[in-house]
């Protein structure tokens, strides 16, 4: 019986401890998206906060330059001469449960298929303190992303 009401406590103290962080926690609609020249599919990106505190993205749109060889070569769109795809905006705050859609803009058919990496980072930064014996602690910061694929065919398989 002992047993048990110990394992209650527990289990109650763990979900409040659980409950009590706040955190937005993002959702994105898809992970890869495909846009075809001349049709008019599916070309929705959906940005959502599931969580109970607003959530302050950066938005980076970057071109993949060499598909399939590592390391990646990411170009930021500002950096290409004459992007043919732009996703906006480059920043955005969402407040909780709150859905937003994103503007995919393709101003040109591309001559070659290109692959386009989105990803949103959070602007917040989870920090860790590892204390140390002797010296100064030294605090590891983590960024997480969350990344979507865009393919951009070209007009004419190659």
């Amino acid at each position: 019986m002992m047993r048990i009401a110990r394992v209650a406590i527990g289990m109650l103290a763990a979900l409040a401890c659980t409950g009590s962080m706040a955190a937005g926690v993002l959702k994105l609609s898809r992970v890869e998206l495909t846009l075809e020249p001349g049709q008019a599919a599916v070309r929705e990106l959906y940005a959502e906060n599931v969580g109970d505190t607003p959530l302050y993205l950066n938005i980076e749109q970057h071109l993949l330059t060499n598909p399939g060889e590592s390391p990646e070569h990411l170009v930021p769109v500002a950096e290409v001469a004459q992007p043919t795809l732009l996703v906006s905006p480059a920043r955005l705050t969402l407040a909780p449960n709150q859905k937003y859609r994103m503007g995919l803009k393709e101003l040109a058919v591309p001559e070659q298929t290109q692959i386009w990496r989105i990803t949103f980072r959070p602007k917040e930064r989870i920090v860790v303190d590892a204390e140390q014996g002797e010296g100064a602690p030294a605090p590891l910061f983590v960024n997480v992303g969350y990344g979507v694929v865009i393919y951009q065919r070209a007009a004419r398989v190659q």
